[in-house]
């Protein structure tokens, strides 16, 4: 338990930390665009309706797949998915057959995906 408590409270930092230095925000908020078509609100839409339905790994797939490291929004919205993420409870995860470690792998693979290398696993 102490070893998952641990990890939780790892992600969520560094989930913080990049929102600070990467989004200039104290939070991993996303604010929808609200522009008709808007691949950001879309993607974000879908992420968050997939989770609502505890088809987590559905929604990572569609998170890699969708992503555009080239839009800011986008990391945006990749930090507010894994955030919510690691909220949930280990239960919520296991039912999904999801663990903490894949949220910090996700994580850290998504980073990747924007060029952000990190070198404290």
């Amino acid at each position: 338990m102490y070893k998952k408590d641990w990890l939780l409270d790892q992600i969520d930092d560094l989930v913080e930390f990049l929102a600070k230095v990467f989004l200039n925000q104290t939070n991993t908020e996303y604010i929808p665009e609200n522009i008709i078509n808007s691949t950001s609100d879309e993607l974000y839409n879908s992420l968050d309706k997939l989770l609502n339905e505890n088809k987590i790994n559905e929604a990572e797939n569609l998170l890699f797949d969708k992503v555009d490291p080239k839009n800011p929004k986008h990391l945006s919205i990749a930090l507010n998915f894994y955030d919510k993420l690691n909220k949930l409870n280990d239960d919520t995860l296991e039912s999904a057959n999801y663990s903490r470690e894949e949220i910090n792998q996700g994580l850290y693979d998504i980073l990747d995906k924007f060029g952000i290398k990190l070198d404290i696993k």
